[in-house]
């Protein structure tokens, strides 16, 4: 079972690309095309609008740790499927493939925009704390955003998954 520090400050044990998969699908039910995602201690914070970025975020979603770990166990079952395509531009896939960049380089995400009025269309932001504790900003096109999940989705059929999804197995 997924174990976390009370005391903890942000949430290093997590893996990213895992936790990232729930948020994706959350805002693609609820058709959701802005986001603003920030991690704080426990919690994922989200602003999020109906109309493409950049927009206003009428709409406020609030997470926990326990929440997202919920709701990706629950998911499992409904990802043996063969048949299904996999979109790596979907919110999920972009949401995962940025989690996956962040747990790759072993860093701590901050935030995950695609609502700044300085981005280019279709781009998304990420901001991290490197593993040496310097605070680093990234854009990404979609055509790069792509490049990391068809890596990403390579390496995982290379690999086993943990057992439990929030493990960090570098730890």
């Amino acid at each position: 079972m997924f174990k976390f520090d009370a005391q903890a400050k942000n949430l290093r044990s997590l893996s990213y690309a895992r936790a990232m998969r729930p948020l994706g699908l959350l805002l693609e039910m609820r058709d959701l095309k802005t986001f603003d995602l920030k991690i704080d201690n426990r919690e994922f914070r989200l602003m999020c609008g109906y109309q493409k970025p950049p927009c206003s975020t009428p709409v406020e979603l609030r997470y926990s740790v326990e929440e997202i770990e919920s709701l990706e166990r629950e998911n499992l079952i409904n990802r043996n499927d063969p048949r299904r395509k996999v979109d790596f531009l979907s919110l999920t896939g972009v949401l995962r493939g940025l989690g996956g960049y962040v747990d790759k380089k072993n860093g701590h995400l901050i935030r995950i925009s695609n609502n700044d009025s300085n981005l280019a269309t279709g781009s998304v932001k990420l901001e991290y704390e490197s593993s040496d504790g310097h605070l680093k900003g990234e854009t990404f096109s979609l055509s790069s955003i792509y490049d990391i999940c068809v890596r990403m989705y390579r390496e995982r059929g290379k690999t086993t998954s943990p057992a439990t999804p929030f493990l960090d197995s570098r730890r």
